[in-house]
């Protein structure tokens, strides 16, 4: 649940006082500033987290007869930005534990039409990224990191922190700004690259493709400033001025929103820790997650089960999630590649015993352990049928 307060609406309200309220000043100083905080060198502002994923596929020039690898653990924008491209989706299974692609499987289904892999940081928690770019430049591949869920998120790898989004394991990071994520822009994206030709096409796209310099301009023709330049066919990805003001006041609280989600996910760990019917989330210890989403996992048992936890939760006014469906278990996905069930064992029973629990900064602790003590009774109201 996004939180907004005054000096965000301020924000807003200057630039629809006194700013062009599309492509102003504030939407390229948002991408330069989402650059910084992640540590990458570019970052364009987009309309939307799956507008972001589309103009990075794109901007691989993967197209028809292709593949990509990607995760089915995800929401299905980052499969259908594979799909938008005329390119074919390829699935690997997820690891039990983080919950993310596992690069050990990851060899098996690369093949001569396969050009890039998209890891998804699920929940918050980075995939393995520096694993699964040793398997990308061995087969010559691009890796791009669907960040929606991990803004802020660091691990370690050979003593050295990263962000996720710096672009040292990916060739391109995208993110959300969905209301659901730690910062929002109401929607938006954006998408980082430590590749300057990268990050000229991602920025040629977004606007149709077309580009205004400098060489245009002549005397000789009588060329003016009017001039412009369609060089590529692309999108209207374009986000707004006041969006991107929105999105540089809410910035400036990222480390505070993390903070109390970590507050948050430390209470809900110690309370449910020792309660045998469930599976609070992993963080493995290479890793300082964001906690973008809570996942409890619902364990196999004969007197109660996921439907139930969710059942009860909503008896009590809560509006739990299933974060998510897995994509290959959807009717179009089923329909286009004949996926079933038992295709992806790992995230299909990751799936049946999930239920997202309450996570946002502006939970007080009274609403916190309100959630622990109802979702306690929801579970010791069964196992006493």
């Amino acid at each position: 649940m996004h939180e907004l307060n005054e000096s965000d609406i301020q924000m807003v309200v200057d630039v629809l006082r006194n700013d062009p309220i599309t492509q102003g000043s504030h939407v390229e100083q948002f991408g330069q500033a989402l650059a910084k905080y992640s540590g990458a060198r570019y970052g364009v502002a987009v309309s939307s987290g799956s507008a972001a994923l589309h103009l990075s596929v794109t901007a691989l020039d993967i197209g028809p007869g292709d593949e990509v690898i990607t995760s089915p653990m995800t929401f299905c924008a980052t499969s259908n930005a594979i799909l938008h491209r005329g390119a074919d989706v390829k699935f690997v299974d997820i690891d039990p534990w983080t919950l993310n692609l596992d690069p050990s499987f990851l060899e098996e289904k690369i093949t001569d039409k396969t050009k890039a892999i998209i890891p998804v940081d699920f929940r918050g928690h980075p995939a393995n990224l520096p694993e699964i770019k040793v398997i990308a430049d061995k087969h010559g591949l691009k890796v791009i990191e669907d960040g929606a869920q991990s803004m802020g998120s660091q691990y370690m790898h050979n003593g050295k922190s990263h962000l996720c989004g710096d672009g040292v394991h990916a060739s391109l990071c995208t993110y959300s700004f969905h209301p659901a994520k730690h910062i929002t822009t109401g929607e938006g994206g954006v998408v980082l690259t430590n590749d300057y030709a990268l990050a000229e096409k991602v920025l040629r796209l977004r606007q149709h493709g077309l580009e205004r310099t400098s060489e245009m301009l002549s005397e000789s023709d009588r060329s003016g400033l009017w001039i412009y330049e369609m060089t590529s066919l692309g999108f209207n990805y374009r986000m707004t001025d006041f969006q991107a003001a929105l999105g540089l006041s809410q910035l400036k609280k990222i480390d505070n929103i993390k903070s109390r989600r970590r507050e948050i996910v430390t209470y809900y760990n110690e309370s449910f820790s020792e309660i045998d019917e469930i599976i609070i989330p992993y963080e493995a210890a290479t890793v300082n997650s964001n906690f973008h989403l809570y996942i409890l996992q619902v364990k196999e048992n004969r007197y109660f089960d996921r439907y139930d936890l969710f059942s009860e939760l909503r008896k009590q006014n809560y509006e739990p999630m299933v974060h998510y469906i897995p994509v290959h278990l959807l009717k179009y996905y089923k329909d286009r590649y004949g996926f079933v069930r038992g295709d992806y064992p790992i995230a299909e029973k990751f799936y049946d015993g999930a239920v997202s629990l309450p996570l946002y900064p502006s939970l007080t602790d009274l609403q916190v352990e309100a959630v622990v003590k109802d979702v306690m009774n929801a579970i010791n109201s069964r196992s006493i049928l």
